[in-house]
């Protein structure tokens, strides 16, 4: 990590030469500089008149990150955390300032930046860590009375990528805890129903969003859910007539509402602005951020509380992502976190405080193997790594290599094809902390090794191929081979990236199937966007195969040798490990079983399991009555049924 050390030690020698950097600010002036504190980012403000005329108890804490924070006196007050952080433990040392309130010091103009010409590479030492601490936190909090109407929240802007290849990267940024800009063109908005998310107009584009944000969701008061979803309406500058411009507000009203009639997702929408980027002036914008601030207070997580110390350690973890340091060890952060004027010395706690500030979204930390001894100070670093991987922007000598055409054609991500992507990016530094962004890509599934192999693949950059492509290079009609009924576990929203956990979760467990492409002879994995074919034995005789559909997952097992075996073990751990991705990644969907017949499409007409009561049912896409049996039997369910 000796870039890590470099950075740091640069850090320092510039805290050193600023010569102001303890300078006082006048009395009045105890706000944030909203332009100045967060580097690219928004802060939320209440105006006066938003401000609750509270009682003097309230002047006691401050307001962060959507979360109270008390001050030494009023420690007591503190509640456990959602971590369960014992009483003793957040009552410790919380802050041995005997003073009412913090406020920010507006003083961020001499915040540290750290210079890229520069050649300094001095190791740090203990002192240099706490003298740094000292002084980002002096020159960033100031201890004086708290003004009434100083309500102020850190607020981070997001700005999600909208190619597909990105949603697998989605999951490390969508929580419960944020209010969505949901940003469309309604000129082309109908009520036209198309599933997936080949999105060709903007309703199908609401549709996946609010249904993506939806399954994070949680109550809230007045019969509405969070998180809270702001439509904002572009292109308000294509009709000059108002009474037009008026017309075609009314009718996208409409059109949403029917979008979401009767659906539990509705009650995410808050409300809906129209804007032009070229015409309109501040005030529609300002309308915006000031609804933004409405709903995050209204929100369940505002006003959480947590130890104050939390906050001045989370302020320090700021600045230095702010100055350049994109990640660092856990080693080096404790001893900041350990220093006198935070005061977190036990690991227990600054592990559930490195978990806060995960979950709130400012860094990305795993107490897991292979995982937790970096902290990413800067998720946005993550997301950018991952675009050196993908990006369509690569240089020809890189885009005619065998390796490129290895991960385009199969997924594979080749040792060589890393490192020539990452070096791209010289000044992020992706290459000296190549290991540790690929184990938390393997977390997120958005690597996977083969099993029992060093052999990395990518599941979002596989090529797409249909069922019935696959299912010749494996299927000879002409031969006797036995086929199970489909399983089919029923999604009434299916999240982006999910199919890639389940297909993951296989390649890490069974070996994967070897076809030979017809016309070239090439042999490859039997690996592609949406489908996977595995091994359950090693013969090769006994094989099934995973798909992903509109909203529903399908397995079928293929046998050459024997026929009428069973296969309930397979369900059993599908559907164990499901639920087990719906509590790891905290999503509110739910998912039914159901079948189809051997020789029919898994994406339609599939039979709920109270329909296979009865002896036989009747096939739609064959037009012929089928057995039940023949469907339930092989996965072994006939007791679930009764």
């Amino acid at each position: 990590m000796k870039q890590i050390d470099d950075a740091l030690t640069r850090l320092i020698h510039q805290v050193y030469t600023e010569n102001n950097l303890n300078e006082e600010v006048p009395a009045e002036e105890n706000v944030v500089d909203e332009r100045n504190l967060v580097s690219k980012t928004y802060e939320s403000s209440v105006s006066d008149e938003e401000s609750s005329d509270e009682s003097s108890d309230t002047d006691n804490f401050i307001e962060d990150n959507q979360s109270v924070f008390y001050d030494s006196d009023y420690s007591k007050k503190i509640h456990k955390t959602d971590n369960n952080l014992d009483n003793e433990t957040l009552e410790t040392n919380l802050n041995q300032k005997q003073t009412k309130t913090i406020n920010f010091k507006n003083e961020y103009n001499h915040y540290v930046a750290i210079k890229s010409n520069e050649t300094e590479s001095d190791q740090i030492n203990d002192d240099d860590i706490k003298q740094m601490t000292s002084t980002i936190i002096k020159s960033s909090l100031q201890l004086r009375e708290r003004k009434h109407n100083d309500m102020l929240a850190f607020c981070w802007l997001w700005d999600f990528a909208g190619q597909k290849d990105f949603y697998a990267t989605h999951q490390v940024f969508l929580s419960n805890c944020a209010v969505y800009l949901l940003v469309t063109d309604s000129l082309d908005f109908t009520t036209t129903e198309k599933p997936g998310i080949n999105f060709e107009d903007s309703t199908q584009y609401v549709r996946f969003w609010f249904d993506a944000i939806h399954c994070y969701w949680s109550t809230t008061k007045r019969g509405q859910l969070d998180p809270p979803i702001i439509v904002v309406c572009t292109n308000e500058d294509k009709f000059k007539d108002s009474s037009e411009r008026q017309k075609r507000r009314e009718q996208f009203q409409e059109n949403l509402s029917k979008v979401l009639k009767n659906q539990k997702k509705k009650r995410h929408l808050r409300n809906i602005y129209f804007v032009s980027n070229t015409e309109d002036d501040d005030d529609v914008f300002d309308e915006i951020r000031n609804g933004i601030s409405r709903e995050a207070m209204d929100m369940t997580d505002w006003g959480r509380t947590c130890p104050l110390k939390w906050l001045l350690f989370q302020q320090v973890l700021g600045k230095l992502k702010e100055s350049g340091v994109s990640i660092s060890t856990t080693t080096k952060l404790f001893e900041i976190a350990n220093h006198d004027d935070i005061g977190i010395t036990k690991d227990e706690e600054f592990k559930l405080c490195l978990q806060y500030c995960h979950d709130n979204g400012t860094v990305i930390y795993f107490d897991e193997e292979n995982l937790q001894d970096h902290v990413i100070l800067d998720p946005k670093w993550l997301v950018d790594a991952f675009r050196c991987l993908v990006s369509d922007k690569i240089e020809t000598v890189i885009k005619i290599s065998d390796h490129w055409q290895k991960l385009t054609e199969t997924g594979e991500l080749t040792e060589k094809l890393i490192t020539d992507l990452f070096k791209k990016e010289p000044k992020l530094h992706f290459l000296e902390n190549k290991s540790h962004l690929l184990e938390v890509m393997k977390r997120f599934d958005i690597l996977v090794n083969l099993k029992n192999s060093s052999a990395l693949y990518m599941p979002c950059m596989m090529k797409p191929c249909t069922f019935e492509e696959v299912r010749k290079q494996f299927i000879d009609e002409s031969q006797s081979f036995y086929r199970t009924s489909w399983l089919c576990l029923d999604f009434r929203f299916l999240p982006p990236a999910f199919f890639n956990h389940i297909l993951a979760w296989y390649i890490k467990q069974y070996s994967v199937s070897v076809i030979t492409e017809k016309g070239t002879r090439n042999v490859r994995k039997a690996l592609y966007r949406q489908i996977g074919v595995f091994n359950l034995d090693l013969s090769g005789c006994e094989q099934f195969v995973v798909c992903e559909g509109p909203n529903v997952i399908a397995l079928q097992v293929w046998n050459s040798r024997i026929s009428d075996k069973t296969y309930g073990d397979l369900r059993k751990k599908l559907c164990k490990f499901v639920d087990s991705l719906l509590n790891r990644y905290r999503l509110k969907i739910t998912f039914t079983k159901s079948f189809k017949c051997k020789d029919g499409d898994f994406t339609i007409n599939r039979q709920k399991m109270n329909i296979l009561l009865t002896k036989y049912y009747r096939c739609l896409e064959h037009k012929t009555n089928h057995i039940s049996e023949d469907l339930v039997q092989p996965w072994y369910v006939r007791e679930e049924i009764r």
